[in-house]
């Protein structure tokens, strides 16, 4: 069974990919998968993504990973997933303690299942309102 959240596991990897390679001529790079949905709101967040996240809670659970029982919120925070109104997104991966290790975010919508349309606005939101208040601007 996963006790600790995804990012304190990953946390100890991250700080030793870093210290076995910080003397090497190219500095190294991580990147940080994520499930990020920016929606108008986190209602319609969870109404684009549950489906996908029920069907993702119950193997999860039938394979002894997660516990039976808890709130559909904690499943979400089990499984990383940064949702809702932009704002809410940025507080949330800000929270996350491998994001400032992270020289990429890969971002994703699985384990949810929006609409191709829904998952473009999704992107468009992460481009031009999540990515800018982390810090991440375009390259030129």
């Amino acid at each position: 069974m996963i006790s600790e959240p995804t990012d304190q596991n990953q946390l100890p990897v991250a700080q030793a990919y870093l210290d076995a390679h910080h003397q090497q001529p190219h500095p190294p790079r991580i990147g940080l998968s994520r499930a990020v949905y920016p929606a108008a709101d986190r209602r319609t967040a969870v109404a684009h993504l549950d489906s996908g996240m029920a069907e993702y809670v119950d193997t999860m659970i039938q394979r002894g990973f997660f516990p039976a029982g808890l709130t559909q919120e904690a499943y979400y925070a089990r499984s990383h997933i940064h949702y809702g109104h932009p704002a809410q997104v940025i507080d949330s991966l800000r929270r996350d303690v491998v994001l400032p290790y992270a020289t990429e975010l890969i971002c994703q919508v699985h384990p949810g299942h929006p609409t191709p349309d829904q998952i473009v606005t999704a992107l468009e939101r992460i481009a031009t309102e999540v990515a800018p208040a982390l810090g991440w601007q375009k390259a030129v």
